[in-house]
């Protein structure tokens, strides 16, 4: 019956019809929105064909430590082809570094390719020679893809004494000293790379000469 009443008055179709054109048009671009909104979601998640577990990196040695390293791992998201390159390096004078991805490079190696298999994990790497030189400084390695997928990861290196490691050990509760490979040991090693891992969850690489 409202809809009768408007269609006797003067032009009364006309505004009938631009009544019902405004409740239809507010409809209308939230759906295009939302399709917009779906697509662009949609297309980022489909495009990023890896990530990585940690893009900053801490390596803590004394210089009597002949490579030390530390590690994350890219997560591949898709079947794709990744490059990367060393696009920054900030080292003291004498330093020397390789990288491994997964497999290990020799020094002097700043650029790779690598095929990823979606679901896969590929283990990232940094060694530092820091032949006997304290300092600290920063290597960058930037990763991407043919999709626009880009990450930087950066690896802060911080060489000491020993003298200075083992202040830092004083200062915090230790939880236990593992090898390399994961294996608890009993006590600390001598003359040996091993990890300490701390009660507040960090852990370090040390080697202790005496």
């Amino acid at each position: 019956m409202y809809f009768s009443t408007l269609r006797d008055v003067n032009t009364g179709a006309l505004l009938n019809e631009n009544f019902k054109l405004t409740l239809k048009k507010p409809c209308s671009m939230f759906k295009l929105f939302l399709s917009i909104s779906f697509v662009i979601s949609f297309s980022f998640s489909f495009c990023q064909s890896f990530n990585l577990d940690d893009t900053n990196i801490n390596i803590d040695a004394c210089t009597g430590c002949a490579s030390p390293g530390n590690n994350t791992y890219l997560n591949a998201l898709s079947d794709e082809t990744v490059y990367w390159s060393i696009i920054d390096v900030d080292i003291p004078e004498g330093w020397e570094f390789s990288n491994c991805f997964p497999n290990c490079y020799p020094i002097g190696t700043t650029s790779g390719e690598l095929s990823i298999t979606s679901g896969e994990q590929y283990y990232l790497n940094c060694h530092v020679y820091p032949n006997e030189i304290m300092g600290e400084g920063t290597i960058t390695m930037q990763i991407s893809d043919n999709k626009g997928t880009v990450e930087d990861v950066t690896w802060s290196v911080f060489i000491g004494s020993a003298s200075l490691i083992e202040n830092a050990l004083n200062q915090k509760e230790i939880l236990g000293y593992y090898t390399l490979e994961g294996k608890k040991l009993s006590e600390p090693i001598k003359r040996a790379l091993m990890f300490v891992v701390y009660e507040d969850g960090t852990s370090q690489q040390i080697f202790i000469t005496e």
